[in-house]
């Protein structure tokens, strides 16, 4: 089978995105969240093919198992938690899901009703609980909420994060903010970054996360290819 063009390639992550939300916002219901906010560039109405999905999620579900990691199977190939990024008395996951391009990371943040407000910058995806709009955007808020001295993320799936964040910023040649979130890219010339990108995707060693790091290599090669084609 002939390989897509660039362009038809980022249409269907664009595609596999919004199958993604819509596969969320199904599951979000069903256990009886009540509340769905996009946040992030697609929350503040903009992004693009590289974008990833950012919500984050109000209540106290019905079935305290749920989780994205269940919603989605085999499909999903490595997850980080960071108890820091979290509101207190809530969490936050990292999903990374197999998509035909490479992986697409879901950030799930679960916000305890009592505490939770629509940030500035968010967009509902709906809202059954009336609740308040807060004057802060998301960053801001968040670091309101959540408690510094907490554990991060850590471990070769939080490297596959950064990587796999870095390489969004690589494919729109945005160098000031690669090097921001990858420390060791300053000072290379965008069309070496892919190569340090790929070295520290495989740095990622832990048996389970050898199809992750695979998924994650393909979407270095798409941002590099789009990097080069822009």
């Amino acid at each position: 089978m002939p390989t897509l063009a660039l362009p038809d390639r980022l249409r269907r992550m664009t595609m596999n995105r919004q199958a993604a939300l819509d596969t969320i916002t199904t599951a979000a219901r069903r256990a009886n969240l009540g509340a769905l906010l996009l946040i992030g560039s697609l929350g503040r109405g903009g992004g693009d093919a590289w974008s990833d999905l950012d919500l984050i999620a109000v209540g106290d579900a019905a079935d305290p198992s749920f989780d994205l990691a269940d919603v989605f199977g085999n499909r999903v190939l490595a997850t980080v938690d960071a108890p820091r990024e979290a509101p207190v008395g809530g969490s936050y996951r990292g999903v990374c899901l197999e998509i035909a391009d490479g992986v697409l990371w879901l950030d799930w943040y679960h916000w305890p009703v009592a505490t939770a407000a629509v940030p500035a910058d968010a967009t509902p995806i709906y809202d059954d609980l009336g609740l308040p709009a807060s004057p802060l955007a998301f960053v801001p808020l968040i670091t309101e909420h959540s408690d510094p001295t907490a554990p991060g993320a850590s471990g070769g799936a939080a490297v596959l994060l950064r990587v796999a964040v870095a390489a969004k910023y690589l494919a729109r040649s945005d160098a000031a903010k690669l090097a921001a979130k990858i420390p060791e890219t300053a000072g290379l010339r965008l069309d070496q970054t892919a190569g340090r990108l790929h070295a520290m995707a495989v740095s990622a060693t832990e048996p389970e996360l050898s199809a992750a790091v695979t998924a994650t290599l393909r979407l270095v090669e798409l941002a590099e290819a789009a990097r080069a084609d822009s």
